[in-house]
């Protein structure tokens, strides 16, 4: 059933041949041409097995792209190496928060716009012209290593930024201040509204960590928002008697930005998807890092979800997937993120295949 079978045949024959050609130098003590052989013989077998992979329809294709400006010199020659390698979308990260690679009106520029123009005009531009979708991905509350000094410095005067437990200053902005989430909403707005994308998709949608947010913003906001007096912020937050009610309110927090979002965009036009790249061990990211995804898909929030399921193995993979798919129960499309160049992963080209199969 694979699309070349003949190839498949002669790659395994291949195989075979220089594993025996391997075992005979292992014994004649030709050492170095045993590793060597043996080396392109398990090539031989990593192509076969991807070969022998059957295309599907209906997949979503997409990788996350880093950079905002594509992997080639122009996003032209980054669409066509997508669209002739099977890709039908796109994730570019063209906004953090802290920075555009894009005319913004809300946020800084980074330097590329002035060198090499608008990045998402080019981006979806050149998209159109080999059909692959563009969903434009945004690092949400997270300023990011190129956000202006200047722009860091004014959140940090004007009291915006996040606070750990300790009560250091972290260069996130507090998803409880309204500042913060107006300039978040307005953002994920304008590129639905200026740029004729696909999607918008949310990425960093949480909390740093259970380390964040204890600013005084967020004391008198808890405490406004619930009732509860913290008699002792924030050591309190981590006792018995609160730490629920702490939980679901930065849940809250998050999820506001989420659900705006939605409304708005679809508002403006309802054809464009709204996504999110998940932490995978739900429902333990409430707590963690106060993203409650499946209450975003359950609410209607989300058109697509893709939980970062990273692993080398094959199992975990499937084993991962399994219980998402039982939790979303049908609600929305299941696209799980493979590890093919994470940062905490060193997966190979065949168990990308593995894992997409």
């Amino acid at each position: 059933g694979a699309p070349d079978p003949a190839t498949v045949a002669r790659l395994m024959t291949e195989h075979r041949e220089m594993l025996a050609d391997a075992a005979a130098a292992t014994e004649a003590g030709q050492y170095a041409h045993a590793v060597d052989t043996a080396t392109e013989a398990w090539s031989r077998l990593q192509d076969a097995y991807m070969l022998a992979h059957q295309p599907r329809d209906a997949e979503f294709r997409a990788w996350w792209e880093h950079s905002g400006t594509g992997a080639f010199d122009t996003w032209e020659e980054s669409m066509q190496n997508l669209a002739e390698n099977g890709f039908n979308a796109v994730v570019p990260n063209m906004l953090w928060g802290g920075v555009a690679l894009y005319e913004s009106e809300y946020l800084p520029h980074h330097p590329v716009v002035a060198e090499r123009g608008d990045q998402i005009a080019e981006c979806v531009e050149a998209a159109k012209r080999h059909g692959i979708e563009v969903h434009v991905w945004k690092v949400n509350w997270r300023m990011g290593s190129r956000a202006p000094e200047e722009f860091v410095r004014r959140m940090s005067e004007e009291g915006r930024l996040q606070r750990s437990f300790a009560g250091e200053e972290t260069e996130w902005l507090c998803p409880s201040d309204p500042r913060n989430l107006e300039l978040e909403l307005n953002t994920m707005v304008e590129v639905a509204r200026n740029y004729d994308v696909d999607g918008v998709h949310f990425d960093y949608i949480r909390y740093p960590g259970q380390d964040g947010c204890y600013c005084e913003g967020c004391h008198e906001r808890f405490e406004r928002d619930t009732g509860i007096t913290v008699e002792d912020w924030p050591a309190d937050l981590r006792t018995d008697e609160l730490r629920d009610a702490w939980t679901q309110w930065r849940c809250d927090q998050i999820s506001a930005l989420v659900e705006a979002t939605a409304r708005e965009v679809r508002a403006i036009k309802p054809h464009v998807k709204i996504s999110a790249a998940v932490f995978r061990n739900y429902p333990e990211t409430r707590a963690s890092i106060g993203q409650d995804w499946l209450h975003w898909i359950e609410q209607g929030w989300l058109d697509f979800v893709c939980p970062m399921n990273y692993t080398n193995f094959d199992g975990t993979f499937a084993t991962t997937v399994a219980r998402q798919i039982g939790q979303i129960s049908g609600r929305v499309p299941l696209y799980p993120g493979i590890g093919a160049s994470a940062s905490s992963s060193t997966l190979s080209a065949d168990r990308v295949a593995g894992q997409a199969q």
